[in-house]
C-alpha cells in the first residue's frame, strides 16, 4: 500500500504489515489502510505540528536525535528554531497528524546537513527513506552536492537508512557520519 507525496504526487511506501504483539492482542501501531501517509514541505506555519512530535519522542528517541534527553520546553524551542532556520524541512503526514520529518541544515561548499524524526508508531515502514528521497530531490534542485547525517553508533535505523542509501560512513568514537552523495546516477534505491 502506498501513500502521496504532496509535492510531487510522489508515494510514501508504507507496505509492511501490521503485525499483532504475542497471544493476539493487536499492534498499537496505527493500520495502514486507515491512513494514507504522504510528504510534503514544511514551513513556519507547521510548527506546532513539529513539536509535537517531537514532544512525543521516547527518552531513546531523544538521545538518538539530540544527544540527550531533551526536555518538552527545549523541544519546543528546538522546533521554533528548526522551522526558522532549516533551509528545507519535509513532513510525513498520516490523518492530518505530523509523524516524520526531515529536517536540512546550513549548506556549506555543497554539503548540507540532515536530521529525522519518526514517531514510534510509524517506524519501519519507509518513512525515513521517503524523507530522504524527499531531501535528496530537494537538494539536487538547490546545488547540494553532499548530504550528510550524524548518527550516534546505537542508532542501528539510522544506521541501516544510510546503508540504503549508500552512504560513506567514517566512525568517530561514539558519532558516525554518513555522507549521501547527490551528484551519483539518480538509481539510488532508498526507497527499497
Amino acid at each position: 500500500m502506498q501513500g502521496i507525496y504532496a509535492e510531487g504526487a510522489t508515494p510514501v511506501r508504507t507496505d509492511l504489515p501490521v503485525v499483532g504483539l504475542g497471544g493476539g492482542s493487536a499492534s498499537r501501531r496505527p493500520s495502514v489502510g486507515a491512513t494514507w501517509p504522504y510528504v510534503t514541505r514544511l514551513d513556519s506555519g507547521h510548527e506546532a505540528q513539529l513539536s509535537a512530535l517531537l514532544c512525543g519522542l521516547d527518552k531513546s528517541s531523544r538521545i538518538n536525535r539530540f544527544g540527550h534527553p531533551a526536555s518538552d520546553a527545549r523541544m519546543q524551542s528546538y522546533a521554533k528554531e528548526a522551522v526558522a532556520g532549516a533551509a528545507y524541512m519535509a513532513g510525513v503526514f498520516a490523518a492530518g497528524r505530523l509523524i516524520g520529518v526531515v529536517e536540512v541544515f546550513a549548506i556549506r561548499d555543497g554539503v548540507a546537513e540532515v536530521a529525522f524524526a519518526v514517531d514510534a508508531d510509524w517506524r519501519r515502514r519507509g518513512l525515513g527513506s521517503a524523507l530522504l528521497e524527499a531531501a535528496t530531490r530537494w537538494g539536487g534542485q538547490a546545488g547540494v552536492t553532499t548530504l550528510r547525517m550524524f548518527i550516534s553508533r546505537s542508532n542501528w535505523p539510522m544506521r541501516q537508512l544510510a546503508h540504503k542509501a549508500r552512504a560513506r560512513l567514517d566512525f568517530d568514537l561514539d558519532e558516525i557520519s554518513a555522507d549521501v552523495c547527490l551528484a551519483a546516477p539518480a538509481s539510488l534505491d532508498i526507497a527499497a
